[in-house]
């Protein structure tokens, strides 16, 4: 656990990852599990509320559902490119579309996972994004 929480000032910093997804039941389990974990977690609804949001010098990750309301995931993602900040992204799709995975890549994205997921795979995922940044 120490390798995913560093030592600043005395004081332990947590990563932050940040969960894009409407899917109350992921958010919650996904949220479980990286908490376990030592990671801190910020959940939004949508593209839209997570832009109102001043992104953290401990952000380490963004998990993004491609399936949004109104901006989706990859929009979302070049967007946060287009600003010039560069935030480690995981992709989630409900559907598998070569099409949507090729554009999230082209969008920078780290990876592209499937619906449904187990879980342990994309907490696995995130922590060696964590060990990296």
């Amino acid at each position: 656990m120490e390798s995913q929480i560093n030592v600043v000032n005395k004081r332990l910093i947590k990563p932050i990852v940040y969960i894009v997804d409407g899917d109350h039941d992921l958010q919650r389990s996904l949220t479980k599990l990286l908490e376990i974990n030592g990671v801190a977690v910020e959940v939004f609804e949508s593209a839209e509320d997570f832009l109102k949001t001043k992104l953290r010098t401990r952000a380490a990750c963004l998990i993004v559902e491609v399936n949004l309301p109104q901006m989706d995931g990859i929009e979302l993602l070049e967007h946060i490119n287009n600003l010039g900040l560069r935030l480690p992204t995981i992709v989630l799709s409900s559907g598998s579309e070569v099409a949507v995975a090729v554009r999230a890549m082209q969008a920078k994205a780290i990876d592209f996972i499937e619906k449904p997921f187990i879980e342990n795979t994309l907490i696995k995922r995130v922590l060696n994004v964590i060990e990296q940044v």
